[in-house]
């Protein structure tokens, strides 16, 4: 049985391939259609695939204006609630990005909100101006 196959295999082989040798033979490979597809099929297979960059992050400098907007906002004061819970919402993830970026550890995203929050969030505050991406304490 197995030789009936190879035989079958070789034979599907040598009809694919012999057009082709005999094309290249007579010279006419060119101008062969057949053959154009095979080059241009070789070509791609030549081709490395270019890795694609993907970003993780947004950039620095994005972070930093929405973490100055949403700081400013949040220290405002004077908010309904729906607004503060928004605002703060808004300025613990930003401020936990920054920290990522920073590479300062933070609870923002554990904590529920309360007390044990406004310390961890007044915590990273105090680091994230440390590193420059919050404006210092003015007297």
């Amino acid at each position: 049985m197995r030789d009936w196959l190879q035989v079958v295999v070789l034979a599907v082989l040598a009809t694919a391939v012999m057009p082709v040798a005999i094309a290249a033979c007579a010279g006419e490979l060119t101008s062969w259609r057949s053959w154009r597809l095979v080059a241009r099929l070789a070509r791609r297979l030549r081709r490395r695939p270019v890795a694609e960059v993907v970003v993780l992050r947004r950039p620095i400098e994005q972070v930093g204006a929405d973490l100055h907007r949403l700081h400013a906002a949040f220290h405002r004061g004077d908010m309904r609630f729906a607004k503060y819970e928004g605002c703060r919402l808004a300025y613990d993830r930003v401020l936990a990005e920054a920290a990522d970026m920073a590479g300062v550890t933070h609870l923002l995203g554990l904590l529920g909100p309360g007390p044990e929050l406004d310390r961890e969030r007044e915590r990273v505050e105090l680091a994230l101006r440390h590193h420059g991406m919050l404006p210092p304490l003015v007297a």
